[in-house]
């Protein structure tokens, strides 16, 4: 998954290239794939745009009930709750211009999936880029709009802002930042506004960070530690943090080389931090680099060089990661700090791209995979909890 520039965020819904919705949830049982001491990179968060390479979809009728033809893309994916699955999935029909999205909802830990009714347009909650959750049942749907649930995903109401377009939103406890921008395309500099209560009204930040350009990331381990990514002029990238809930700023060197810019946080603290450096946009797939800081930044160690563009930390040693390559995806997860990463579920279908990650806790985490063939594509929830040693399938349903 590589992060696209905010400026784009509105237009990532209607435009962005991807496949495939399932059909029938039938569950099955798949093992991992034992362990691959890759020095895997990982980068981006859990549903944000890719742009990976995607195999192209036929548009002519299925000759195989519940599959879909046309570009689908699952764009987030949250767990509120212990058991609460919510996935957003959008995109094309056929040929079709128009953006079509539903939310899949799961009551049981992703054994089962239920599908909920299509809706057409980008300002409904599938159709947004991110997930947030402050409870079990309130969270935010946003990017490039901003949508509020206050009963678990079921239902949705539109959060009225001050500004046209939603960036990236962070949640610590039951504390809310949202980056708004003042221009529709998102090419203006950023604001962050904060709000105490789902569906509540959006107050500026006091004291916002000197400089602000578009924020590629925006991480809350905790209420008053935050980490934004910024992006100003010429691409230039910078690194933020506050440990006063945003009364204060203080600027943060990066590790990546001019060729090789900042692309994705995963904080687990106020300390640490894992940070990846994306290669050259001329390259088939998007390398990364992975770098993580103990001290708060101040030092950096490389970890590891790799396809790898999706890395959710845990804890200071535990990571899960999304492992790219040009047609398919692997996860893979560390334990000692990102020296060494298992493969813990890869596919034998070359097809298969892991569109969202989430860890549940060390040893349990949920995929969303997009799986194209001749005749249709679909997405697979993957559910594990023993570190993936073992993994149950369930296709979503249409």
């Amino acid at each position: 998954m590589r992060r696209l520039p905010v400026a784009l965020w509105a237009a990532i819904v209607a435009t962005v290239m991807l496949a495939g919705c399932g059909a029938g949830a039938q569950s099955s049982r798949v093992t991992g794939s034992g362990t691959s001491p890759a020095a895997a990179a990982p980068s981006e968060r859990a549903g944000s745009p890719r742009s990976v390479p995607r195999p192209a979809t036929t548009s002519s009728p299925s000759a195989t009930p519940g599959l879909l033809h046309g570009k689908y893309q699952a764009l987030a994916i949250a767990f509120p709750s212990p058991g609460i699955g919510i996935a957003a999935i959008s995109g094309y029909a056929g040929q079709s211009t128009t953006v079509r999205s539903w939310i899949e909802r799961t009551t049981d830990g992703g054994r089962h999936w239920v599908a909920g009714p299509p809706a057409l347009g980008q300002d409904q909650p599938a159709a947004q880029s991110g997930l947030a959750f402050v409870s079990a049942k309130q969270g935010w749907a946003y990017g490039p709009g901003l949508l509020f649930s206050r009963d678990g995903g079921v239902t949705w109401r539109a959060e009225h802002t001050p500004f046209p377009l939603v960036g990236p939103v962070a949640v610590a406890g039951t504390s809310t930042w949202v980056v708004g921008y003042g221009c529709a395309r998102g090419d203006c500099p950023a604001v962050i506004y904060t709000a105490g209560r789902v569906g509540g009204a959006l107050l500026r930040l006091a004291d916002q960070p000197a400089s602000t350009g578009s924020v590629i990331a925006m991480q809350r381990p905790t209420t008053r530690v935050a980490w934004l990514l910024l992006a100003g002029p010429h691409g230039l990238r910078r690194l933020v943090t506050t440990s006063d809930a945003g009364r204060s700023w203080a600027a943060r060197s990066l590790p990546c080389p001019a060729s090789e810019p900042a692309g994705q946080l995963s904080a687990v603290g106020p300390f640490s931090l894992w940070l990846v450096c994306e290669g050259t946009p001329q390259a088939q797939f998007v390398p990364g680099v992975l770098y993580r800081t103990v001290d708060g930044g101040r030092t950096w160690t490389q970890m590891a060089a790799e396809d790898s563009l999706g890395v959710h930390a845990v804890s200071d040693r535990v990571a899960w990661a999304v492992q790219d390559g040009p047609s398919a995806s692997v996860i893979v997860r560390t334990t000692d700090g990102g020296r060494i990463w298992h493969t813990v579920l890869s596919r034998a279908n070359p097809n298969t791209i892991v569109e969202a990650l989430v860890p549940l806790a060390p040893d349990g985490a949920e995929a969303v995979a997009l799986v194209v063939s001749t005749t249709g594509s679909r997405f697979v929830a993957y559910t594990t909890g023993d570190s993936g040693q073992t993994w149950q399938a369930t296709t979503l349903p249409t």
